[in-house]
């Protein structure tokens, strides 16, 4: 599926200015812009990008661990232990679907395109307030070729620099499911184009590239992982869309075989990953009426066994947008097994 959806001077400069006006000054004026400077540049950000602006400095709430001790990365990236969490609605604002359960999602995807960054920035903010984890998928504003060659480099090192100030980790993705969608040796050039571009701009980004998973195991050998993955360049987390696709009919067959999630998709996406020294997630699951009402506990079963194989992040697509199967949480059956998974599973600490 794919799922594009509708939806003051620097610290740098102040210091110079500082400095220049000490030097007039004399000496004790020197001494005064030194304690200025030594204040300015504590925390500093990242060697690669210079003194914190006061944004980033604003970053001490940044989740060091999760609620089950496990640690997290400053790009958000758990060393243990999987987030729950969901797309809801068309972008709609989660909280009466995390009421019941007391807490917040651990992460929260969303969609836009290349237009809503605006739209995009604030949800982020709006999550990380709230103890969310966003992921953001964006549609381009260029072509795959285009974007490979440079052509979307601003707008990319633009969102970056946004998200930069946002006040804990996000994770981005550049269109996912690409399959089918043009030249995917372009889609994995551009890739490989932004990866370093975002991670440079961004310290708390997590930069993630989602793709539908079926299609890297068990499609067109065009889509194997070895063949479309990024090159040379650190990607922070990969995502698949697998789902439960129990009754749901294609070209004229209804599927009534049972997804071996931990067998089939787990646990080759758990050898992969380790491989490449990637850390790997669900980016969309979800399962159908007819499933759920025949197996209650798909959900907990299915996030127990992926964090049994090491994955991060295990997030349910709670939306009738662009589905092709009953995925929302509409029924008591379904809501009562996502709530109580989402209960029992680590959050951010603050």
């Amino acid at each position: 599926m794919s799922h594009a959806r509708p939806h003051a001077p620097t610290a740098r400069r102040r210091l110079a200015l500082r400095t220049w006006a000490a030097l007039a000054a004399g000496l004790a004026g020197l001494l005064v812009t030194a304690l200025l400077v030594a204040t300015a540049d504590a925390p500093r950000a990242s060697a690669a990008r210079g003194s914190a602006t006061p944004e980033q400095s604003a970053r001490t709430a940044t989740p060091s661990r999760l609620s089950n001790g496990c640690r997290v990365s400053r790009r958000g990236v758990p060393s243990c232990g999987a987030l729950v969490g969901a797309a809801h609605g068309a972008n709609t604002e989660p909280a009466g679907l995390e009421r019941p359960s007391g807490r917040p999602l651990g992460v929260r995807r969303t969609y836009y395109t290349a237009s809503q960054v605006d739209s995009a920035v604030r949800t982020a903010r709006r999550d990380v307030r709230r103890g969310r984890l966003p992921w953001i998928s964006f549609k381009l504003p260029r072509s795959w070729e285009q974007m490979a060659a440079g052509d979307g480099d601003a707008w990319a090192r633009g969102v970056a620099r946004r998200l930069d100030k946002v006040p804990g980790p996000v994770w981005v993705a550049f269109h996912h499911e690409p399959e089918g969608d043009g030249d995917v040796q372009a889609w994995r050039k551009m890739q490989q184009r932004l990866a370093p571009l975002v991670r440079r701009t961004a310290d708390n980004v997590g930069f993630t590239v989602v793709l539908t998973g079926w299609n890297q195991l068990y499609g067109d050998p065009a889509y194997r992982l070895g063949k479309i993955w990024p090159r040379g360049v650190k990607v922070d987390v990969a995502g698949f869309d697998v789902y439960n696709e129990v009754g749901v009919t294609k070209d004229g067959r209804t599927i009534r075989e049972w997804p071996q999630m931990g067998k089939r998709y787990f646990r080759p996406f758990a050898r992969w990953a380790k491989r490449h020294d990637v850390a790997w997630g669900i980016a969309e699951t979800g399962l159908t009426h007819q499933a759920a009402a025949a197996y209650p506990g798909w959900i907990k079963a299915t996030y127990r066994s992926l964090v049994r194989h090491g994955g991060v992040a295990f997030t349910y697509f709670d939306t009738h947008l662009n589905a092709y199967g009953s995925w929302p949480l509409t029924t008591k059956v379904k809501r009562k097994a996502f709530r109580a998974t989402l209960r029992t599973s680590p959050r951010l600490s603050r």
